[in-house]
């Protein structure tokens, strides 16, 4: 049986149970947000507005407007436009599979990448890291099978999709170097490098386009996301290094390490230094080859910048991961099922971390953020009834401005930003990083809770100003 086939309609399942939703987090604004542009200007420009234009190109917010033209605006249209995605994801996936396992194995590759939290999490979302993955999988299999047609493609969308999928597809260029059979000769570079043009102009058509408009590239000083461009000190660097080993090891993915690890360890006990033999036509060569080239290209830059190394920009990392650490225990040394197993179910398990409220973590790169749902239902509910008016309440992202832009309701009324002196309530929940520690004090030691829900992990608390005897509705 091709047991692959069922992750079609487990997919399509979860998605329809999950549609409900609304947009979180970074979603809120690169699919929602753009969306909105795009839906209510009917296309008639490639130019977002400065206030929630983050320099990518916008494929994807007109990708969900198109949707919604099409089948109607809804969070249900929104979440099903995600199943192609997620069903090239599997396709892809399984395609390498069998090129690695063989048929018999092919299955866990596909199960050991969506339980994975950071993909696990970003696939019940409306998220472009959906379809980055299932672009940069469509490369790597076009590489490995000398399919320059849809390399082509794949290429194209990574470099429409963001400015993250054109670093991708530039370490996609140098993979397809790497695997080539000859000597890498001018010719060889050259013949290697057409399938990358049309993405290669596409992507840089959009960005002197969009610098012609804008006058500006990536990001400028008054940009919303300028505070996480900003420069960090040499101490900030040594931060982000500390911060960079805990994204590889955290939610489960220590355990991941650790099977490489013993794994390695054992092929050299058997074979001895002979398992270092370099030959970059042999698959294992490669699969590291191209972990450490998608790595170098998405994570070095990071390093330099105060906000860009959240879990889910390394998401094409972390699955090459995943099929290196597969591939490995392929071999003799474990090629029993229930080490897979075992491996899927530990790497599993980071789904069910939480962290403590004053530590901040990637609520969008986990399972754990899905009671969030339902607190906010219930809370808004509470607040109608209450007579509470929204813009009465402060609170933090991803939470601030219009339930439309959140729901899809129709409804302009939103909680405002934060401001502990003239905010009547505040919003707070644990999946909310911005507020501080010293906030977090203030309303637990000095402000009143009205309202509080708590779930597996996460909890919702209005808490009312001391300060302010009454607010006028």
């Amino acid at each position: 049986m091709k047991w692959h086939l069922l992750f079609y309609p487990i997919i399509l399942v979860v998605t329809l149970l999950v549609s409900n939703n609304p947009f979180y987090w970074d979603t809120v604004q690169l699919a929602s947000k753009h969306g909105h542009f795009f839906y209510e200007t009917d296309f008639q420009s490639l130019i977002l507005p400065e206030e929630i234009d983050s320099g990518h190109p916008p494929l994807f917010g007109m990708y969900i407007a198109l949707a919604w033209k099409l089948f109607g605006k809804t969070l249900c249209v929104s979440h099903l436009a995600m199943l192609p995605f997620l069903f090239g994801i599997v396709f892809f996936l399984h395609k390498i599979d069998v090129k690695l396992l063989g048929e018999r194995l092919a299955p866990w590759l596909v199960l050991l990448c969506f339980v994975d939290p950071v993909m696990a999490g970003q696939s019940v979302l409306v998220s472009p890291d959906l379809a980055l993955v299932c672009f940069f999988l469509m490369g790597v299999l076009a590489v490995w099978e000398g399919k320059n047609g849809w390399l082509v493609i794949a290429v194209i969308g990574l470099g429409l999709i963001s400015t993250r999928g054109m670093m991708v597809g530039l370490a996609l260029f140098f993979f397809s170097l790497f695997v080539a059979s000859q000597k890498i000769t001018l010719r060889l570079f050259f013949k290697k490098l057409w399938p990358f043009i049309p993405g290669g102009l596409a992507a840089a058509s959009y960005l002197f386009y969009h610098w012609t408009q804008t006058g500006w590239i990536g990001y400028h000083p008054g940009s919303t996301w300028a505070p996480s461009f900003e420069r960090v000190d040499f101490l900030g660097f040594v931060k982000n290094i500390a911060v960079l080993i805990w994204r590889m090891l955290d939610f489960g993915r220590v355990f991941v390490w650790f099977f490489i690890a013993v794994i390695c360890f054992l092929r050299l006990k058997i074979a001895g230094m002979k398992a270092l033999n370099f030959d970059r036509q042999k698959t294992g060569w490669q699969l590291l080859a191209l972990s450490i080239l998608v790595f170098l290209a998405i994570g070095p830059t990071q390093l330099f910048y105060k906000g860009l190394l959240a879990h889910r920009y390394f998401l094409p990392f972390f699955v090459s991961l995943n099929i290196v650490v597969l591939y490995l225990l392929r071999n003799k040394i474990l090629k029993t099922p229930f080490a897979v197993a075992a491996l899927c179910l530990v790497l599993a398990s980071g789904n069910l971390w939480v962290y403590p409220k004053k530590t901040a973590m990637g609520w969008d790169s986990t399972l754990a953020h899905l009671p969030w749902y339902g607190l906010i239902e219930k809370m808004e509910t509470q607040l109608k009834a209450a007579q509470i008016p929204f813009h009465h309440i402060g609170t933090g992202f991803p939470n601030i401005g219009s339930r439309e832009i959140y729901e899809l309701n129709g409804e302009t009324e939103g909680f405002v930003e934060k401001d502990f002196d003239e905010n009547c309530y505040i919003l707070y929940s644990n999946v909310m990083n911005e507020f501080t520690d010293e906030e977090i004090d203030e309303l637990e030691e000095n402000w009143t809770p009205i309202f509080k829900y708590e779930k597996s992990g996460v909890c919702l608390i209005l808490y009312k100003n001391p300060t302010k005897s009454e607010c006028e509705n």
